[in-house]
């Protein structure tokens, strides 16, 4: 197994586990404060905040997820059909065009991150710095721009050795 494949598992790993830890945490929250309201009858304000940033993790990494097994990159009912020479060069372009709308994202993630550092504006009810919550944002992207990659390098392999 070569150096990339073994980063990329690990790397896919830590999605799992981070996946794994926020949909926890929403689930915690969310009947949390569920039980606030019902029986204390006091709301927990900050979910809200959490719920949504962590929401939007756990959709990027998901996209991330998916693109790795080309499940996101891809609309089968088409490229399924084409003759087995025209496969090769449709996942390619489709990677290509995948690359370029998951760097503009990139792109425009972190210089939202980079103008909330600079601003210093905070959420409302934590009180926290806003990029932590828009750095969710890039990370997803690169995440998937990893997994695009990925998907397309073992595509063409497996491709050249015939599976």
């Amino acid at each position: 197994m070569s150096i990339y494949k073994k980063i990329m598992n690990a790397l896919a790993s830590v999605e799992k586990a981070v996946l794994a830890v926020s949909t926890l945490l929403i689930l915690v929250l969310t009947v949390g404060n569920v039980f606030s309201r019902k029986v204390i009858h006091r709301s927990w304000s900050f979910t809200e905040e959490l719920v949504v940033a962590v929401f939007v993790l756990i959709t990027l990494l998901a996209a991330a997820l998916a693109c790795r097994e080309g499940e996101l990159v891809s609309l089968t009912l088409i490229t399924d059909r084409l003759p087995k020479k025209l496969k090769k060069p449709s996942v390619i372009l489709i990677t290509v065009l995948s690359l370029i709308f998951t760097a503009i994202l990139l792109y425009y993630g972190m210089d939202k991150v980079m103008t909330q550092l600079a601003n210093g504006k905070r959420t409302f009810v934590l009180n926290w710095p806003e990029w932590i919550f828009w750095s969710f944002i890039p990370i997803g992207a690169g995440c998937m721009i990893l997994h695009i990659i990925e998907f397309c390098l073992d595509f063409c392999k497996n491709e050249k050795e015939g599976k």
